[in-house]
């Protein structure tokens, strides 16, 4: 109970898809999109009750597992180091999956928008706050850039996530900026997310070297 009080902010974003989903439940069709291909048309679809209540049921899930996964973590000490950035973390999360269906109830209802647009402006703003707060993340098992190099050295850990932290701010400030200007965005998003995930695995494994040579001339 007490948990449930101090995420009352979470349970909200959590919970407020049922404020559409009970107002408007007739005005909905029966089948409801709940696959979009990468030019924001639907390409798969599922029954009403289906469609409308599985991401907030996903949402209240990954709401559970973040709250277990400090516990089942071999380095769950470590999340006391950094409790407000991960109280956050999990706050963008569940903002993330309410904002992903409130775009496609809203499509649902007829409402057709240039949806691959605003999905890839969502997952640019989701990367754009992730990267204010992941270079505060301390070593775990499950939440940051979690790679051999930087689980074995707390160094490698740390200046692993502050480049990913710049990266993911000002790369998705600049592909906000460029996206309206390319006529097929679809083209660049997804080589864009794979950049900047490759980039901090890469790093981690040149600095875990860098560090090892060091300490062996010593």
């Amino acid at each position: 109970m007490k948990t449930l009080k101090k995420d009352w902010l979470t349970w909200i974003i959590i919970l407020s898809p049922l404020v559409l989903i009970i107002g408007c439940w007739d005005k909905f069709p029966d089948q409801i999109p709940t696959h979009f291909g990468m030019n924001g048309q639907p390409d798969d679809y599922s029954g009403k009750a289906f469609g409308l209540l599985m991401l907030p049921a996903i949402n209240v899930l990954t709401y559970l597992l973040f709250l277990v996964l400090p516990k089942i973590d071999p380095r769950g000490k470590n999340y006391k180091l950094f409790a407000d950035k991960y109280k956050i973390i999990r706050i963008i999360f569940h903002a993330f999956f309410t904002f992903i269906f409130f775009l496609t109830a809203f499509y649902a209802l007829g409402n057709h928008f240039n949806l691959s647009l605003i999905m890839f402006y969502g997952l640019l703003t989701l990367f754009l706050l992730l990267g204010n707060y992941i270079g505060n993340v301390r070593p775990n098992f499950f939440i940051g850039v979690r790679t051999a190099w930087t689980l074995s050295n707390e160094e490698v850990w740390v200046k692993t996530h502050r480049l990913t932290a710049k990266i993911w701010v000002f790369g998705s400030l600049i592909m906000m900026v460029i996206l309206p200007f390319v006529p097929q965005p679809d083209y660049i998003i997804l080589p864009f997310i794979i950049i900047i995930s490759i980039i901090p695995i890469v790093y981690s494994y040149l600095i875990f070297r860098k560090i090892k040579s060091s300490n062996h001339e010593l």
